[in-house]
C-alpha cells in the first residue's frame, strides 16, 4: 500500500506503508541515531511528534519487550528511508513492522529521509500528515496546516501515572515526578540502591513531601516547558527543602522555577552523538538528546543560578546548577537509552547529594 507525507509548506514525500493503516498529523523531527529506534519509539517525549530517522536502514534487529521505554509507542508515527523485512538478533522477538502494526503505528519507507532532514533543518520543524493509501496531497497539506499541537498539559498527562507508584524500598528515597520518564532513569536509580516513588505529572509539592523524600526528580517529557505553570510551581516550592535533579523537561522546569525563560530550538537536538562540555571539569561527554526547547542564558537574575554545561555544536545551555540550593539539571539524557553511558555518572552525584 502507498503512503504519504505531506508538510505545511506542500512537500511531498511517498512512500510505502509498513506500519498501521490510517492518518496521523504532528510536527515532523528527526533523530540521528544509528540504532534504539525502538526507544525512541516508546520514549514519551515524542507524543504529539512524527519521527523521521536519518540513518538509511531502520529494523535490522527486530523489536524486543526489553528495550521498551513506555508500556507502547509514543509517537503519531514514523518515517525510514529502508525497514528491514527480516531482522537477525538472538534479542529480537518479531520483526520492527509487525511491533509497529501491532501497536497501530502509521509507518512509511522508501522516503528520502535525506532530503527530508535536510528541509528541516533549512526551514525548521515543519506540520505534517502521515497517511496510508490514495490521498490527495493538497487535502493533506491543508490538513497539515491546520493542525495545532495539543496542550503540553493534555501531551504529559496522556503519557504519566495517574497514581503514585512504588519500586523498591531502598534507600536514598527517590521521588520522581513523571512528565514522560523513561524507564530506564528509574532503573537506574534503583541500581544505586535507591527507593523510587513515580507521582503524577502535577502533583503539588505535600503530595510530594507526604512521601519524606531524600531527593526529587523532575523527569523528561513532550511538550512546551513554558506551559507547564503547575509544575514549576511545584518545583519553585520545593527548592532548598530537598536536593533536585531535573532530567530534559525537568531541567526546563527547574530554570523557569528559579526566574529563567524557555525558547524553541529551529529544530531541536535528537541523537545519540551530541557533545556536550561540563564546564567545572572541562570533559567532554557524547551525549544522548530529545529535546525542541532549552533555557535561555541570561534570562534569569539568579547570581548563584549558574551553567555547568554547555552543547559544543550550537553552545546552548545543558545543564545548571544552583550555588546555594542542592539542585542541579542536565537538558540532554544521563540514561542514554538508547545511546551512550557517559554521564551516567549523574545518578551517583545525585545519590551522594541526597546522603548529604
Amino acid at each position: 500500500m502507498e503512503g504519504w507525507l505531506v508538510l505545511e509548506n506542500g512537500a511531498v514525500f511517498r512512500g510505502e506503508a509498513v506500519g498501521a493503516e490510517g492518518r496521523r498529523s504532528g510536527e515532523v523531527v528527526f533523530n540521528t541515531g544509528m540504532t534504539g529506534y525502538q526507544e525512541m519509539l516508546t520514549d514519551p517525549s515524542y507524543r504529539g511528534q512524527i519521527l523521521a530517522m536519518t540513518y538509511p536502514l531502520i529494523g535490522n534487529y527486530g523489536a524486543t519487550a526489553d528495550d521498551l521505554e513506555a508500556d507502547a509507542p509514543q509517537v503519531e508515527g514514523l518515517v525510514v528511508h529502508r525497514l528491514t523485512e527480516r531482522p537477525s538478533s538472538w534479542r529480537s522477538d518479531e520483526g520492527l513492522a509487525t511491533f509497529l502494526r501491532e501497536h497501530g503505528v502509521v509507518a512509511l519507507a522508501g522516503v528520502d529521509t535525506r532530503a527530508l532532514t535536510r528541509l528541516l533543518r533549512e526551514e525548521g520543524t515543519l506540520r505534517g500528515v502521515l497517511a496510508t493509501g490514495a490521498a490527495d496531497p493538497e487535502e493533506l497539506k491543508a490538513e497539515a496546516t491546520a493542525f495545532r499541537m495539543p496542550p503540553t498539559n493534555r501531551l504529559v498527562e496522556e503519557a504519566t501515572v495517574k497514581e503514585p507508584v512504588r519500586l523498591g524500598d531502598g534507600s536514598p528515597r527517590v521521588v520522581a515526578v513523571d512528565l514522560g520518564a523513561k524507564r530506564r532513569i528509574s532503573q537506574l536509580l534503583l541500581k544505586r540502591g535507591a527507593g523510587v516513588v513515580v507521582v503524577p505529572p502535577f502533583s503539588g509539592p505535600e503530595a510530594i513531601l507526604v512521601h519524606r523524600p531524600d531527593g526529587v526528580l523532575f523527569s523528561n517529557g513532550p511538550g512546551d516547558p513554558a506551559e507547564l505553570g503547575p509544575a514549576v510551581a511545584t518545583a519553585r516550592a520545593l527548592v532548598g527543602r530537598v536536593p533536585l535533579f531535573g532530567i530534559c523537561l525537568g531541567e526546563q522546569v527547574l530554570a523557569q522555577a528559579l526566574g529563567a525563560r524557555t525558547f524553541k530550538l529551529k529544530y531541536g537536538h535528537r541523537g545519540g552523538n551530541h557533545p556536550v562540555q561540563d564546564l567545572v571539569t572541562g570533559q567532554v561527554a557524547v551525549t544522548t538528546q530529545n529535546h525542541g526547547y532549552a533555557v535561555e542564558e541570561g534570562s534569569w537574575d539568579d547570581p548563584d543560578l549558574v551553567v555547568t554545561h554547555r552543547h559544543l555544536n550550537d553552545g546552548t545551555v545543558e545543564g545548571i546548577m544552583h550555588r546555594r540550593y542542592p539542585l542541579f539539571a542536565v537538558q540532554y539524557h544521563p540514561e542514554g537509552a538508547p545511546g551512550p553511558e557517559d554521564s551516567h555518572v549523574l545518578f551517583d552525584r545525585f545519590v551522594q547529594a541526597m546522603a548529604g
